[in-house]
């Protein structure tokens, strides 16, 4: 019996449900105390404040901040006032100002004063001669908790971050009751309140502050991709097009360890899930081979380092991005687009525009000091007679002919021979002869030696699926000029999947970029600087995710680099410290505020950008996506 009354006991106490004081509050009438320190409403104790202190100048959407506290309502008011009282103030302390100059001795405070003068004087040109509307400003702030200690612990972490954005606050002590008026949702503004805490400020100061003024991101069709710091939703949508937003070009930059990783695939998995968008990553560091190969995902994991699926025969020509003259934008050239002269009749030829780009490709494979006059005029004569060889001419539309109807390296060094053997026959100069010889000494390896497997065989690689991971990771311990020369042979495969089907959403995302910039050899970040500029014309996105903006602003490349940045509608810059900041700074034109939540250093935070949209935003991962992402490149 005892027994069964202590389980009838358990019972009682498990279906025992807590009090909810919010729900409660609402369905019986709160009573209303107060003292001389503080409030009584309902169950909660609070206290009033009023906004004592101001900083010398408010960022844009500053009232945000003192709006979004926790546990607190926040009541804003603004008294106009005539402009010309405030000038004849202004002008009398401007006076005053220029009166001190003689005594100041301190570099510093002779700054200050020059600085101060500044100020007043652009305030003055404000009220005086644009006739801007000028008024004071009063901010009161109620604090309330559940219990006496959590309104004490509350009021210490408000009046921290109060501190932080330049300002101060002071108790309304023994006009608790005045104060509690002058919140309340009927009640009209208090004077003996509103004078104690009031501030001039001009009209647009005080709306630029407004929380509204920095709503956040709320895109049509968007999904959730995270909060800014004063907890406004960021719902995006790239793929939304207007005066601001042209593309949908990213630029993210985040140190090791910052979570830049599982933005990044937080990132894909929401473009993926939302839009079906298809993915194509670069992947140096084997960091996506859990997303892709996740049983919702099913998509395809390609090794392009030597991998039997993963091959691109880089004689097999593919369709290129024709770029009209009447197409450029001003201060472009054609020669921005084009590696080599390829005459007038040729420029929208399959064929002649992709002879640019191998001739690009065999000058990062031989090493731009073999890659003489002689020997690319001799490549692109065996190149062009092995092409007709095979039944492939000027007129030929290239997607049409099959992947084991294209000649192999291997083909192209044993015409090479065989040319050489013929004009032996007859008169061959020693110049020419030593062509011949370096150019089949340099074709060896790709046709029959170590890098044959690479590439002398038809091309295996097709992304079937809609989320493909393209491996690199084992080039990055090959020879350079092997690495350079597939890496573009592996963009240029990319280009054909972004710009087939114009209707199709396609990214691609390159992880790692600084695997890709070779100062010798800028060549790779000319063709994604182009990348970023012609995409705007497809449904397409070239992702660029590296370390450091410093990565791109390498004298030789920075040319390149500062376009792919400028061109990217989107970017993320995340925690940083040390030059890379300082660059950061300048390129981005960030504010000191900007600046020291950059050198906090926190993870899965940075400064985003939409347009001219910037935002300090924490990127928020659902835990089904952290699960689907894997360990790779951390979490």
């Amino acid at each position: 019996m005892i027994g069964k009354k202590k389980e009838k006991n358990q019972e009682k106490q498990e279906n025992v449900v807590e009090v909810n004081d919010n729900i409660l509050n609402i369905i019986s009438p709160p009573g209303i105390d107060f003292d001389k320190m503080q409030t009584s409403l309902g169950e909660n104790v609070g206290r009033i404040y009023i906004i004592s202190r101001y900083p010398d100048r408010n960022d844009y959407g500053w009232l945000a901040k003192l709006c979004n506290l926790e546990g607190t309502s926040t009541t804003v008011e603004f008294h106009y006032t005539d402009p010309d009282r405030l000038i004849s103030i202004y002008d009398k302390r401007i006076g005053e100002l220029k009166g001190n100059e003689g005594t100041l001795k301190n570099e510093s405070d002779i700054a200050r004063n020059k600085k101060a003068q500044e100020d007043l004087k652009k305030l003055v040109h404000r009220l005086a001669v644009e006739e801007e509307p000028v008024g004071y400003v009063t901010i009161i702030l109620h604090v309330q908790a559940g219990t006496q200690k959590q309104l004490e612990d509350r009021i210490k972490r408000v009046s921290s971050k109060v501190a932080v954005q330049g300002c101060s606050i002071r108790l309304l002590k023994s006009r608790q009751q005045l104060g509690l008026k002058a919140i309340a949702p009927y009640g009209i503004p208090i004077e003996e309140v509103s004078r104690i805490g009031m501030r001039n400020m001009p009209i647009s100061s005080f709306l630029g502050g407004f929380p509204m003024a920095n709503p956040g991101l709320n895109d049509p069709d968007g999904y959730y991709l995270g909060k800014t710091t004063n907890n406004r939703l960021v719902i995006l949508n790239m793929w939304l097009r207007g005066k601001d937003r042209i593309n949908s070009n990213w630029a993210i930059f985040g140190p090791p360890g910052m979570g830049k990783s599982t933005t990044l695939k937080d990132l894909l998995l929401l473009e993926y899930a939302f839009f079906r968008t298809k993915i194509i990553i670069f992947d140096p560091e084997v960091e996506y081979v859990g997303v892709a190969t996740h049983p919702d995902i099913k998509g395809d994991v390609i090794d392009c380092g030597g991998g039997e699926k993963g091959r691109i025969n880089p004689l097999q020509a593919r369709k290129t991005a024709v770029v009209r003259p009447e197409e450029l934008e001003a201060g472009e050239n054609m020669e921005d687009y084009l590696a080599f002269d390829t005459g007038t009749e040729n420029t929208e030829s399959d064929l002649a525009l992709y002879l640019q780009q191998l001739k690009v490709f065999f000058r990062l494979y031989f090493g731009k000091e073999n890659f003489s006059v002689g020997i690319s005029a001799l490549l692109e004569q065996c190149l062009i007679e092995l092409y007709q060889k095979f039944g492939i001419t000027w007129e030929t539309d290239v997607s049409t002919v099959p992947n084991d109807k294209w000649p192999l390296p291997k083909d192209l060094r044993d015409y090479v021979i065989a040319r050489r053997k013929k004009d032996e026959a007859g008169d061959l100069s020693n110049y020419r002869k030593d062509n011949y010889e370096k150019l089949e000494d340099m074709l060896f390896s790709m046709a029959e030696g170590a890098d044959s497997k690479l590439w002398n065989g038809y091309t295996t690689l097709e992304a079937k699926a809609d989320f493909v991971d393209l491996l690199v990771s084992s080039l990055l311990d090959a020879a350079e000029n092997t690495k350079r020369a597939q890496f573009y042979n592996i963009l240029s495969w990319a280009w054909t999947e972004l710009s087939k089907d114009r209707s199709q959403k396609v990214i691609f995302a390159v992880d790692e970029g600084y695997t890709v910039i070779d100062p010798e050899y800028p060549d790779i970040m000319k063709y994604l600087r182009n990348y970023s500029k012609r995409l705007r014309k497809y449904e397409g996105a070239l992702w660029f995710i590296t370390h450091s903006v410093v990565d791109l602003l390498d004298p030789a490349v920075k040319r390149y680099g500062q376009a792919i940045i400028d061109n990217a509608c989107y970017k993320f810059v995340m925690g940083c410290d040390g030059k890379n900041l300082e660059e950061a700074a300048k390129i981005f034109n960030l504010s000191e505020q900007e600046v020291n939540m950059l050198q906090e250093k926190n993870r899965s935070q940075g400064i985003f950008f939409a347009g001219n949209t910037r935002l300090r935003l924490k990127v928020d991962v659902s835990d089904e996506f952290l699960s689907m992402m894997g360990k790779a490149g951390g979490r």
